[in-house]
């Protein structure tokens, strides 16, 4: 376990953002929206932000569920505190939000300022019309002469009340000078993250923890992944046991049910419906929009094409599978029971989860141009006549490129894996006379098997960037 007191695995953010205090500094004042689940980083990545902008005064504020006015006397204390003792400043508490801004962009005329407000949605719901009030008082800011040396972030956990204020209703529409999603870290960025260990072991951490860095950061690598499992999900107050409350609590109920019902294996529309006995099309809408749930459908499939619902996040599949339903037994000290009756759902968890890896490193073998750059890459699987599914296929002008196949087993995989991804070519969508074969294995490739087109990889080689 490391301890996490440093920056790792958010470069590119940390570069655009800079790019902004730049900007800010040359007197071209800058609104950033950053947005993302909770623990994925944020808060640590706008403090350190803030740190590194030295000739800046700085404010942090966050946001709580408090009613505005309580809000408008924090931020008030706040912004007083980071000030010098003579600065001009109301002797009472800000009286709304406007005030606020204006304040901020006055002081911003004469020296840097930057104000991260983290957990902003929170002033959406506290505040009617919060993001019409940003708006206004931007809109003034940006049409007036001589610009301010201001940086201001909105920052927050409720993805979709961020994504409906800056679409094209929504009040912030075009009006941040730059906007960042952060997600958790794919299979790849995590390996990096956590500091390359065995890859077959960060795989096992990865499916339970997901790519979340408060996670990754508590597995223990020098343990077994019993021992981890047992610590973090299986007693009680164990992080990966707890944690989903806090990741799902920003979420209404009705979508709360729907998205533990897809992680529970109900992936059809119908499905879902028939077992929340309600109408679940605007929840599925907007979860899928949150990126919580995948709606995926066979790569090259029609576009009206009924999609198959997945919790995109393995932390979240992995809580709603195996911990969900066992939460009083494990409370009661019956994890290690519990985590040994659901055995065969790890064994899945784990197969979903190298599946996934497979995609995203075929993935970048398209973009360093080892297969056929052109590729789109995703699964797919036949929606007629006989069964066929395929973990990675990959088409380019419309004709089948690149077939794929993932295999969480221990042995190295032989030929016998490439003759049966070949008999996938029979169903696959316009394959051309020779396409690529991609083999992965937990266990690897034999090298007898990788020859011309045919490719194969061990988890090293997947995970490695």
């Amino acid at each position: 376990m490391n301890n996490l007191t440093t920056l790792r695995g958010r470069d590119s953010e940390l570069a655009s953002l800079l790019e902004g205090i730049e900007s800010a500094r040359s007197a071209k004042p800058q609104l950033v929206v950053v947005s993302g689940p909770r623990r994925v980083g944020k808060t640590f990545l706008l403090r350190h932000l803030l740190d590194r902008a030295k000739d800046f005064t700085t404010v942090y504020f966050e946001a709580t569920e408090a009613g505005e006015r309580d809000q408008l006397r924090r931020f008030t204390q706040e912004l007083a505190t980071a000030l010098p003792k003579d600065s001009l400043l109301p002797e009472t508490p800000f009286v709304s939000w406007e005030h606020a801004i204006n304040t901020c962009e006055f002081i911003a005329r004469s020296s840097p300022l930057a104000v991260v407000i983290d957990e902003a949605t929170y002033l959406m719901t506290s505040t009617p019309g919060f993001t019409s009030i940003v708006q206004a008082a931007w809109d003034r800011l940006s049409v007036r002469a001589g610009g301010a040396q201001l940086f201001l972030v909105l920052s927050g956990s409720a993805v979709g009340l961020i994504e409906d204020a800056l679409s094209y209703s929504g009040a912030l529409y075009q009006r941040p000078t730059r906007s960042l999603r952060m997600s958790p870290f794919n299979a790849a960025e995590g390996f990096a993250f956590v500091g390359s260990p065995d890859p077959v072991a960060f795989i096992e951490a990865y499916a339970a923890c997901g790519g979340y860095p408060l996670h990754l950061d508590a597995w223990a690598f020098d343990e077994s992944t019993d021992q981890n499992l047992l610590r973090l999900a299986g007693s009680p107050g164990g992080l990966l046991l707890e944690d989903a409350n806090l990741l799902l609590t920003s979420l209404p109920e009705v979508h709360r049910r729907v998205l533990i019902t897809v992680g529970q294996g109900r992936a059809k529309l119908s499905e879902i419906t028939n077992e929340l006995r309600t109408r679940v099309n605007r929840p599925l809408e907007s979860l899928t929009k949150s990126r919580l749930l995948t709606a995926s459908t066979p790569l090259g499939a029609p576009m009206k094409a009924r999609p198959f619902y997945r919790v995109t996040d393995p932390y979240l599949r992995f809580w709603i599978r195996i911990l969900s339903n066992h939460l009083q037994r494990i409370e009661a000290g019956q994890g290690e029971n519990v985590l040994q009756s659901k055995a065969g759902e790890w064994q899945g968890q784990l197969g979903t989860v190298f599946e996934q890896a497979a995609r995203e490193h075929a993935l970048r073998l398209v973009a360093t141009e080892v297969v056929d750059r052109e590729a789109v890459v995703d699964e797919w699987w036949s929606t007629s006549g006989e069964q066929c599914q395929v973990d990675v296929l990959g088409i380019a002008n419309g004709r089948t490129v690149l077939l794929g196949e993932a295999r969480w087993t221990a042995q190295p995989l032989a030929r016998s894996a490439v003759n049966e991804l070949g008999r996938s070519l029979r169903y696959v969508p316009d394959p051309i006379p020779d396409p690529w074969l991609v083999l992965w294995g937990r266990g690897g490739v034999r090298p007898e098997v990788t020859v011309g087109k045919i490719l194969g990889y061990g988890p090293h080689e997947m995970l490695a960037t």
